[in-house]
């Protein structure tokens, strides 16, 4: 695709940044935005691009154009072509219903308004759907999500049942603090609660320049190593907003004697690939691969090789030759090698992922929320993004900024002001609600069974007891004793309290009955 950009772009300066060229063609995708739309799109959505979007229109079109004439579509187009038949095509839309006849969607938050079409193709009107996706991390708006997809959904299937899990088991209870003071600037309803009651406090930590800011966070990840066992570097992620913070802080570490995590293709291993992609027939390809494996004392070439003879047998249609072969190990095969050590990554790219330490990076105004974001929907989607960015965290969590950046003073992000730290407690946990007051002995016994259940239930599960209930839930169900779903519902969420309720209820409504003979 990229040098498909190029050529497309041709004579324009637009063709050596074929990277945002990219960004935006695929932005236009996924919002089923035609070539001729594309500049009234951007200007109507208040989206800050790299050049003007004219020119940019002008280059997508032409793509679109050369695609068309080298008979080549990318993913997009598969998507669309898929939406337009099932719409086109009654028998076939009715063809693909069947076959796909209960649908789980997952991260629905970030689909767009492409993956939605298709998504609504497929469903055609049923109700058997089952969507899982947290508002609170919709932050893909930039590549064309739309998170109101997903908030509507309720109302645009009907007779739907929403659960919600509001239950954080992974970070500390200060971290869970920190991130729902953040996400709380989005004016949304924020729900979230930790479940676990212990770890230590969120630091903010401010340094002079990006310099001193690069330095200091190689000496917060010493201090923190011999806390960490033996291998401290592969629980800890340093997380920036931009690619661009990466390369001093990178620079830093490694200066510092800690290991940056890479991964990378071996050069000889990219050498042999390039050998092989020469060959540009099936037959070629083949006896490329029979002689290397004969013949060649080069351990690189013969893997390579080897991976020829796999991609001849799973590409036994369509073309097959050098390129393809090339393209097909981008996507397929692991020819990679990685190099342990502390994960340095942008938020977008945290996403998904957890670490036991972590230092957010660069929380200053125009990085933390991003200066592109003019808009109020985008500015909340930097808002979600500061969130997800905390609550990558379990135990341990620094938060570092600078007072000058680029040789320009800056200021600490507002999304931080008022951030429970080191200074101050965590902000309270939402109130659970007591239904009685029970007697101590009472209370003790049903504690002590369902500290008992607990245990086995882990056991049988193979999960560590929190997943199975916090000691908090566990204490609270022992002192009000709930005798219904719902009112146990109140204390664990319904989802929960559904799949522990027959055990729980056993428990609490002995308990109760002991109390009153």
């Amino acid at each position: 695709r990229p040098n498909l950009v190029v050529t497309a772009a041709g004579a324009s300066p637009l063709g050596s940044r074929s990277r945002e060229l990219l960004i935006e063609i695929d932005w236009a995708h996924a919002r089923m935005v035609a070539p001729q739309d594309y500049a009234i799109a951007v200007k109507r959505e208040q989206r800050t691009t790299f050049a003007d979007p004219k020119e940019i229109g002008i280059v997508y079109r032409d793509y679109e154009a050369l695609k068309r004439k080298r008979h080549v579509v990318d993913l997009d187009d598969l998507l669309l072509r898929v939406v337009d038949d099932m719409r086109n095509d009654e028998s076939y839309a009715e063809a693909v219903r069947w076959r796909f006849q209960h649908l789980f969607v997952d991260e629905a938050q970030d689909m767009n308004p492409l993956q939605y079409a298709l998504f609504d193709a497929i469903r055609g009107g049923r109700e058997d759907v089952f969507v899982v996706g947290d508002p609170l991390q919709a932050i893909y708006g930039w590549n064309g999500a739309d998170r109101m997809l997903f908030d509507t959904l309720p109302d645009i299937i009907g007779r739907t049942t929403v659960l919600t899990l509001p239950n954080n088991y992974r970070c500390s209870p200060h971290i869970v603090a920190a991130a729902r003071h953040v996400a709380a600037q989005t004016k949304e309803p924020v729900h979230i609660r930790a479940t676990r009651t212990t770890g230590e406090p969120v630091r903010v930590v401010s340094f002079a320049d990006e310099d001193a800011e690069a330095k200091g966070i190689a000496d917060l990840l010493w201090n923190y190593a011999p806390t960490a066992g033996a291998n401290p570097w592969e629980s800890v992620a340093v997380l920036v907003r931009t690619n661009n913070q990466t390369t001093l802080i990178g620079h830093a570490l490694k200066a510092a004697g800690i290991p940056v995590r890479t991964t990378r293709q071996p050069a000889e291993i990219t050498a042999a690939i390039s050998l092989a992609a020469q060959n540009a027939s099936r037959h070629a390809l083949a006896a490329w691969a029979s002689d290397t494996i004969e013949e060649s004392l080069d351990d690189a070439e013969r893997t390579v090789a080897g991976l020829v003879k796999q991609f001849l047998a799973d590409d036994s249609s369509g073309v097959v030759d050098g390129r393809a072969f090339a393209a097909w190990v981008t996507a397929t095969a692991n020819t990679q090698t990685i190099t342990p050590g502390v994960e340095l990554l942008t938020f977008h790219g945290a996403k998904g992922r957890e670490w036991d330490f972590v230092i957010v990076a660069g929380a200053e105004s125009g990085l933390l929320p991003h200066s592109s974001a003019k808009t109020a929907q985008q500015k909340a989607e930097e808002t979600r993004l500061a969130y997800v960015a905390l609550t990558r965290a379990g135990n341990q969590l620094v938060v570092t900024w600078a007072k000058s950046r680029n040789g320009r003073t800056s200021s600490r992000s507002p999304l931080l002001e008022g951030l429970p730290t080191t200074n101050g407690s965590p902000t309270p946990q939402p109130s659970k609600p007591r239904l009685r007051e029970i007697s101590a002995p009472v209370g003790n016994f049903a504690h002590e069974q369902l500290l008992n259940w607990r245990k086995e239930k882990a056991r049988q599960t193979c999960q560590d007891p929190d997943e199975v209930c916090s000691l908090d839930d566990l204490h609270h169900i022992a002192q009000s004793l709930p005798q219904t779903i719902g009112a146990l519902a109140d204390i664990l969420g319904p989802l929960t309290a559904q799949s522990v309720a027959s055990d729980v209820l056993t428990i609490t409504r002995q308990a109760v009955t002991t109390a009153s003979q």
